[in-house]
C-alpha cells in the first residue's frame, strides 16, 4: 500500500495506476481552519489512523510550498475504498503568514475588502466543489466554538448551486459509466457535515495517552454544541427536513460533533527538541524517556484503537460504515417516508473522472457558458456582503452626483471649467458612497461626465497669441499661428467630419489706438501674427490719417511668381550667420554714405559695452576678423575704439575723412528670396535670405516738428487714451562735434547761422566744430483697456509738476534697456501694459536721428526681434515720427506671451542703442511718400 497524496486534477497516470478502478468509494473531505503550529494541516487525524505523515511530516517541513490561494489533495487508501480530500489555503493561518508580503502589497494596490473578496470567493468556489463530489465532509477547527463566519459560505453555497444543475448535468452527459440517477441528482448524495474539534475544555482533556474513557462532561459539552449548530443552521434555513433540498445534511441519529481530548502532541519538533535539549542540559537527571515513547510512532500503541470509548477513528467510522452498507438517509418529519433519498458510492475510475471535470468547472472556472457565468457572479454577490452593499450604494448615488454636474451647465464650456464640475460632482458622490467599489464608480463617474461634455458641450480651447483659450464650440476651421491646444477628445463620441467649420474667437475685445495713435478702436483676441500686427491697423488705417501719412516702408516678401510657400525650417541656424541687423547694427548705430567712423561716448557707451547680442555671438565671432562698420576690421575698431573712450557726457563725435566712397570695398549683399517667406516674424536667429509676407511695425512721419510743443504736450483730441500728467515726451541734449571739415553741401553752413538757432548751439575748436541738438523722445506704453502713458526711466511713469513743466530728460530712457511691459496705473488691480509706440521729435540740424529698435521679449536669451533693415532707419530732419512696436512676438518656438503676474514684467526688454545721431547726407533719404 501507498501512503502518497496528490493534488488535483488526477493525472492519467494516477487514474491507471489504481489495480481496481471499479470498486465502490467514499469520499471524505476535510476543510476548516487551523492554527499556525499545524502548518495548514488539518487532517492530522488522518494521520494517526494510518500511522503516516500523509497530509503532513511532523519532522519535516515543506514551508516553502505554502500557498494562500486553495489547493485540495487527496489521499487514497485503496484496501479500505476511501478518499480523503484536504482544502487548505485562505484561512489557515500558516498560508497567511508565509504570504503577508504578497498579500500586504496587493492590498495596498487594491485595497483590503478587494484582497479579502477575492480570496473568501477562491475558497469558497473550491467548497462548492467539495460539497458537490463527496460523500462526508469534516469541519475542523482549533476551538470548540462554532465558527459562524462559515454560515455567510453555506447560504452562498446554497443559493449558488441551483444555477449549476443544467451545467453539472451537461457536464455529467459527457462522462461514461455515470448512472442516470447521478446526472439527474447532480451529486452522489445530500453530504453529511460533521464537526471536528483539535482540542475540548481543559478539565475534559487527558494528561496522557490511555485507553480510559473520556471525563463524563465532555459527551455532554458535545451534545450542548450540537443542539446549538442545529439550532442555528435551521433558523437560518440552511438546512431543513429534507435532506435533498439542502446543500447538507446533519445526521438525525448520530453524533456529528467530536472534541478530540487526547494530550497535546508534539507539533513543532524544533520547538521541543531545542527545549529537552535545553532540560537535559540544565538538569541531567530529568527524565524525558516517557514522553518520547508518548510520541513515537509505533504499530503497537493503539492496536485497540476502534476500541476506545472516545476517539476520532470509531467518530468517523461509524458514519462511513453507514455510507458503505445502506447509504444516507437525513429526512426528517412526517413526509420523511414518502420522499426518496438518492445515494451512491461510484466507482473509484468513474469518479476521478467526474472530479477532473468538477474541478475545471467550479475551481478553475474554464470554458464557462453564459449560465455558469451568471452562476458564478451570483456565487460572488452573495458571499461578498460588502461588495455588494457598496455596489448599491454607488449606484443609488451616482444619479445625484451626476445631477449636481449638469446643474447649470452653460451650452459649452472649457476643461477648467468641466474639471471644476466633476470636481464638484465628485465632492456629493464622497459624501454618500461607500464600500470597496467608490474607486470603480467615480471612474464611471468621470467617464459619463466626460461623456456628457464631449457630446456637443465641449469648447474649442485653441490658445490664442495672448493665451486666452478660444471659446467658440469645438469646430472646424480656423487658422491660428499660436500654440494650438488640441482639445481632449474621445474618438468614440465626436466625429470631426460633423463639426461646425468658423473661425477662433476667445470673446476677448481690447482697445488700442492705431499706427500714429490718433485713433483708437476695439479688437478682437488675435489668433494669427497677421491679424495681431498688421491687418487691425490697416482696418484703423482707412478711418484714421495714418493712410494719408509719410511712411517708410519695411522690407517684406516681394514674390516673383505664383507658386511661392512658406520656407520649412527645420533646424535652428547659428546666430553668427543669421541676419546682419542682428549683430552688426548694434555696433553700427549709424552708417553713411562719406563717414566710415562714428565715435559714441556717454549715453551711447551701451554700443561698446557687453551687449545681449555679443552675448549671443560669443567670443569667436568677436575675435575673428570680419568686416564690420562699413569695412573696418576688428583690429582697426579696437584702435578706433580706444579714441572714442576718452569722449564723455552726451557727445557725438563724427570724424568724415577724404575716401570716396567710390574706393571702398563692396561686400557681397544677398538678395532675400522671392519663392519662400518667413512663416514668422523677422529675429536674430531667422536665416537672412527670407522676408515676412507683411510688416510687423509701422514707422510713420506725422508733420513738422512744430505739432508738438512741450509746455501743452499731447493733446488729447489728437492722442485720446492717456492718463493724465503722461502725454509729454523727455528733451534729450545731445553735442555734436564735427572734426575735420566736410566736403558736403549739408555741412557748408554759416558759422552765425548755427550759434543764432534756438535749438542748436555750437563752438569752434581746433580742427573741429561743435554745437548742441534737442531731440524729443518718448516710450509709449498701452494697456489692454486703451490706457496710455509715458515712461520716463525703466521703472518709473513720467509725471509733471503742478504747472505742467516736465523735469526730468530722455538720458535715462535712451541709455537704459526699457521693460517691454509695465504695470498699467489705471485701477487697484492694474493690468500689464505694454511698449507699443516710440515717439521721435528731430531737431532742425544737418544731421539724421536714427532708430535701431531691437526687442529681446524672452528674459533668459532667446531671439532679438528686428526691423529687417541692414542699417538704422534715419528719419529726416524736424520732423514728428511715430514707430509702432508689433503687438505680439511669435518665435519659431511660437509666441512669447505677456506676463499675468506684475512681478514678472521684466522678462522683456527694448534693447538700449535704439537712438543715434548719423550725417545728413544727400542719399540717406529713405522716405516713402
Amino acid at each position: 500500500m501507498k501512503y502518497k497524496k496528490i493534488s488535483l486534477p488526477f493525472d492519467e497516470h494516477f487514474i491507471s495506476s489504481i489495480q481496481n478502478n471499479t470498486k465502490p468509494t467514499i469520499i471524505v473531505s476535510i476543510f476548516g481552519k487551523s492554527s499556525l503550529i499545524s502548518k495548514s494541516c488539518k487532517a492530522r487525524f488522518v494521520n494517526d489512523f494510518y500511522d503516516r505523515p500523509i497530509f503532513n511530516s511532523s519532522l519535516v517541513q515543506a514551508t516553502s510550498n505554502s500557498k494562500l490561494q486553495s489547493s485540495i489533495e487527496c489521499f487514497y487508501d485503496e484496501p479500505g475504498g476511501i478518499v480523503y480530500l484536504h482544502l487548505t489555503g485562505t484561512f489557515d493561518s500558516h498560508s497567511i503568514t508565509q504570504n503577508i508580503d504578497e498579500l500586504s502589497t496587493e492590498i495596498e494596490e487594491k485595497g483590503f475588502l478587494r484582497v479579502w473578496s477575492s480570496l473568501k470567493y477562491n475558497y469558497a468556489c473550491s467548497l462548492l466543489f467539495l460539497f458537490n463530489v463527496s460523500h462526508i465532509l469534516v469541519l475542523t477547527n482549533p476551538v470548540p466554538v462554532f465558527d459562524t463566519s462559515y454560515l455567510s459560505y453555506f447560504k452562498a453555497l446554497d443559493c449558488s448551486r441551483s444555477k449549476f444543475l443544467n451545467a453539472i448535468k451537461s457536464t455529467l452527459s459527457k462522462i461514461p459509466n455515470v448512472s442516470t440517477s447521478w446526472m439527474e441528482n447532480t451529486r452522489l448524495c445530500s453530504p453529511r457535515l460533521l464537526f471536528y474539534y483539535e482540542t475540548c475544555p481543559n478539565e475534559f482533556k487527558k494528561t496522557k495517552q490511555t485507553n480510559a474513557p473520556c471525563h463524563p462532561g465532555l459527551k455532554k459539552a458535545e451534545h450542548s454544541l450540537e443542539d446549538q449548530i442545529y439550532c442555528i443552521l435551521r433558523k437560518r434555513r440552511i438546512i431543513s427536513n429534507i435532506s435533498t433540498h439542502s446543500i447538507f445534511a446533519i445526521p438525525a441519529n448520530q453524533e456529528y460533533v467530536f472534541m478530540d481530548d487526547s494530550p497535546d502532541q508534539v507539533l513543532d519538533w524544533d520547538e521541543f527538541l531545542t527545549n529537552s535539549l535545553i532540560n537535559l542540559c540544565n538538569n541531567p537527571s530529568v527524565e524525558i524517556k516517557d514522553r518520547f515513547i508518548d510520541c513515537e510512532v509505533k504499530e503497537d500503541i493503539e492496536k485497540d484503537f476502534l476500541n476506545k470509548s472516545h476517539n476520532i477513528k470509531k467518530f468517523l467510522f461509524d458514519h462511513i460504515d453507514v455510507a458503505f452498507k445502506k447509504g444516507f438517509d437525513d429526512n426528517i418529519g412526517r413526509h420523511a417516508i414518502t420522499i426518496p433519498n438518492y445515494f451512491e458510492a461510484p466507482a473509484f475510475g468513474t469518479w476521478c473522472l467526474v472530479a477532473n471535470e468538477m474541478y475545471n468547472l467550479f475551481v478553475l472556472a474554464n470554458n464557462l457558458d453564459e449560465e455558469s457565468k451568471i452562476a458564478m457572479e451570483t456565487l460572488r454577490s452573495v458571499l461578498d456582503i460588502d461588495t455588494n452593499f457598496s455596489e448599491r450604494r454607488c449606484r443609488k448615488v451616482q444619479p445625484i452626483a451626476m445631477a449636481a454636474y449638469q446643474e447649470n451647465l452653460p451650452s459649452h464650456y472649457n476643461r477648467n471649467y468641466h474639471d471644476t464640475k466633476v470636481a464638484q460632482a465628485l465632492s456629493v458622490f464622497a459624501q454618500h458612497a461607500r464600500g470597496p467599489l467608490l474607486d470603480d464608480y467615480i471612474q464611471i463617474l468621470v467617464q459619463d461626465c466626460d461623456k456628457l461634455w464631449q457630446s456637443g458641450r465641449q469648447m474649442c480651447e485653441t490658445l490664442s497669441l495672448t493665451g486666452n483659450p478660444c471659446t467658440q464650440p469645438l469646430h472646424k476651421g480656423g487658422t491660428v499661428d499660436g500654440p494650438i491646444k488640441e482639445p481632449e477628445q474621445d474618438d468614440n463620441h465626436i466625429n470631426r467630419d460633423e463639426l461646425l467649420i468658423m473661425e477662433h474667437s476667445s470673446s476677448v475685445m481690447y482697445l488700442s489706438a492705431c499706427n500714429c495713435g490718433h485713433k483708437q478702436g476695439t479688437r478682437e483676441d488675435p489668433f494669427t501674427i497677421r491679424t495681431a500686427n498688421y491687418d487691425f491697423y490697416q482696418i484703423m488705417a482707412n478711418d484714421c490719417v495714418c493712410g494719408c501719412l509719410d511712411r517708410i516702408n519695411f522690407p517684406v516678401f516681394q514674390p516673383s511668381t505664383q507658386d511661392y510657400r512658406a520656407a520649412q525650417l527645420f533646424a535652428k541656424p547659428p546666430v553668427i550667420a543669421g541676419r546682419k541687423n542682428s549683430a552688426g547694427l548694434l555696433h553700427t548705430p549709424t552708417q553713411m554714405g562719406h563717414t566710415q567712423v562714428l565715435s559714441l561716448g556717454g549715453v551711447f557707451a551701451s554700443c561698446h559695452s557687453v551687449d545681449p547680442i555679443n552675448e549671443i555671438l560669443g567670443e569667436a565671432s568677436r575675435n575673428r576678423e570680419v568686416p564690420d562698420r562699413q569695412g573696418l576690421t576688428s583690429v582697426e575698431l579696437t584702435n578706433m575704439q580706444k579714441n572714442e573712450d576718452i569722449i564723455s557726457g552726451n557727445q557725438i563725435v563724427i570724424r568724415v575723412t577724404d575716401t570716396d566712397g567710390d574706393t571702398k570695398d563692396k561686400s557681397l549683399v544677398r538678395q532675400p528670396s522671392t519663392t519662400e517667406y518667413l512663416p514668422g516674424m523677422l529675429h536674430t536667429e531667422s536665416p537672412n535670405s527670407l522676408l515676412p509676407q507683411f510688416p510687423s511695425w509701422s514707422l510713420v512721419c506725422l508733420g513738422s516738428s512744430c505739432l508738438y510743443s512741450h509746455n501743452i504736450g499731447l493733446q488729447e483730441t489728437q492722442h485720446p487714451g492717456f492718463l493724465n500728467s503722461t502725454a509729454y515726451l523727455l528733451p534729450w541734449d545731445v553735442t555734436v562735434r564735427l572734426e575735420h571739415h566736410p566736403r558736403d553741401r549739408y555741412w557748408n553752413f554759416d558759422k552765425n547761422k548755427i550759434n543764432s538757432s534756438p535749438i542748436q548751439r555750437g563752438r569752434k575748436t581746433k580742427g573741429s566744430r561743435e554745437f548742441s541738438v534737442k531731440i524729443f523722445i518718448g516710450v509709449e506704453y498701452e494697456c489692454p483697456r486703451g490706457h496710455r502713458f509715458m515712461c520716463s526711466a525703466p521703472d518709473k511713469i513720467l509725471t509733471t509738476a503742478g504747472n505742467g513743466i516736465v523735469k526730468e530728460n530722455g538720458n535715462k530712457v535712451s541709455n537704459s534697456d526699457m521693460p517691454l511691459y509695465f504695470p498699467c496705473p489705471c485701477s487697484s488691480a492694474p493690468l500689464i501694459a505694454q511698449l507699443m509706440r516710440i515717439h521721435v521729435v528731430t531737431p532742425k540740424a544737418p544731421v539724421h536721428v536714427t532708430l535701431n529698435p531691437m526687442v529681446q521679449p524672452e528674459e533668459n536669451g532667446g531671439p532679438i526681434f528686428v526691423t529687417g533693415f541692414d542699417t538704422p532707419i534715419e528719419l529726416t530732419q524736424s520732423t514728428y515720427w511715430v514707430l509702432r512696436l508689433p503687438y505680439v512676438y511669435a518665435g519659431d518656438r511660437g509666441p512669447y506671451l505677456p506676463p499675468k503676474d506684475p512681478s514678472q514684467i521684466g522678462q522683456g526688454k527694448l534693447l538700449k542703442g535704439v537712438y543715434s545721431v548719423a550725417e545728413a547726407t544727400t542719399d540717406n533719404n529713405k522716405l516713402n511718400i
